[in-house]
Order: structure tokens, then C-alpha cells, then sequence
């Protein structure tokens, strides 16, 4: 696997990544942006959930784009209340599907909680990503209907004691998103999914044996 510490261009400001490309004998593999989780509550590329979903999409051959949201880390610019982080996603995925070792035409957008709020809304919107994995989605804060209408597969997971996303309107959202998709609740899992990783791992690769890109 190769790994590169990567700048990603957005507009006037330059955004943190690493992108990691797993060996595929000099052919192109498909590629996902992972979108991290609140910056202003410690949210970063590094993330335990955000680096078990990169686990899971690269032991199936997924070339994987982690990047900080503007204001995080070493990106530039400001936190912009999730409205401005909707074109960092973008760019991600410019920056992605112009990467050499990338199929262009087999892209995926993955987030966790405020990540997978943003990292869905944009995705919403643009025709470019073939499949959608969102894990804890705010459902308690953010609004979410806009994947009423998503019609590309998509894995979508929470934990039944998620603070943010309570079980009951997690069950009632998922049942209206149309088919093709994947609804998992955890047992005993919550919001921040600490000891449960290896569980993502396993979700994220059936999702992938599925619905391969």
C-alpha cells in the first residue's frame, strides 16, 4: 500500500490529507473520500471510527482520501458551521478522482457524524460518487431528508445508545431511503464507538462484497 500525506486545493485555502492507495498491479482502483466528525468536539482525520472505515474500504481494494475540515489541523480557513465544509468534500473529491492511481468513474463518499451529515449533503448533489456509507448520523440535530431521494447504495449505521442519533429516529429515517441500502443498529454501541471498530471493519466489508464499486 502506498501512502502520501497530500494537500488538497479548496478555492483560496488548502486542506490536510493522506491518501492511501492500496497495490493493485499498476491498474486503477476505486476510490473514497471519508469525512471526520465535529471539529469544534476534537473531530479529525484520525478518528477511531473514521480510521476503521478506511479499514474496511481498503482491505477491499478502495483507495481511501482522509482529509481535515477547514480550521482542523493544519487545513486553512475557519470552522463554517458545516455549510463552507460542503465544498471541502467537493474538493476531496476533485482532488480524488484527478489521482493517477484512481478510476475516476468509482468513487464513494463516507462520514461519521457531523462527517457523514456533510460528507452525504454534498454527495446529494453530485453525480460523481457511486455509493454512500454514512455511520451515526446526527439525526437528534441535523436534518437528513435530503436522502429521502438517494437512490445509489449506501450503508447506513448507528449504535441503539447513540446520544445524537436516538435509535427510534435513526429506524424511522432509514425506512423511508429508498432501496438499494444496508441499515445496521449496534447493540450496546454509542456514539463514539470506542472498542466497537473491528464491528465497522466487518459492516464496511459486507457492504463492499455487496455492492462492489
Amino acid at each position: 500500500m502506498m501512502r502520501n500525506d497530500v494537500s488538497i486545493p479548496c478555492g483560496t485555502l488548502t486542506l490536510e490529507g493522506v491518501l492511501e492507495i492500496p497495490t493493485n498491479g499498476g491498474r486503477r482502483v476505486p476510490g473514497a473520500v471519508i469525512c471526520h466528525p465535529h471539529p469544534l468536539y476534537g473531530g479529525n482525520m484520525h478518528n477511531n471510527v473514521v480510521r476503521a472505515v478506511r479499514k474496511g474500504l481498503l482491505d477491499r481494494g478502495v483507495a481511501c482520501l482522509r482529509f481535515n475540515f477547514r480550521g482542523t489541523g493544519r487545513s486553512w480557513g475557519d470552522h463554517g458551521d458545516g455549510t463552507d465544509e460542503v465544498q471541502d468534500v467537493l474538493a476531496a473529491l476533485d482532488f480524488l478522482q484527478q489521482a493517477p492511481a484512481v478510476a475516476p468513474q468509482k468513487l464513494l463518499v463516507a462520514g461519521y457524524s457531523f462527517g457523514c451529515w456533510v460528507g452525504l449533503k454534498a454527495a446529494a448533489n453530485d453525480a460523481r460518487p457511486t455509493a454512500l456509507i454514512g455511520v451515526s448520523p446526527p439525526v437528534d440535530v441535523y436534518d437528513f431528508t435530503f436522502l429521502l431521494e438517494e437512490k445509489r447504495p449506501k450503508l447506513l449505521i448507528a449504535g441503539d445508545r447513540d446520544f445524537v442519533c436516538a435509535a427510534e429516529l435513526f429506524q424511522k429515517l432509514t425506512a423511508q431511503v429508498p432501496d438499494p441500502k444496508r441499515v445496521v443498529l449496534l447493540a450496546g454501541a454509542d456514539h463514539f464507538h470506542v472498542g466497537n471498530e473491528e464491528k465497522l471493519i466487518r459492516e464496511v466489508n459486507a457492504f463492499m462484497d455487496t455492492y462492489p464499486l
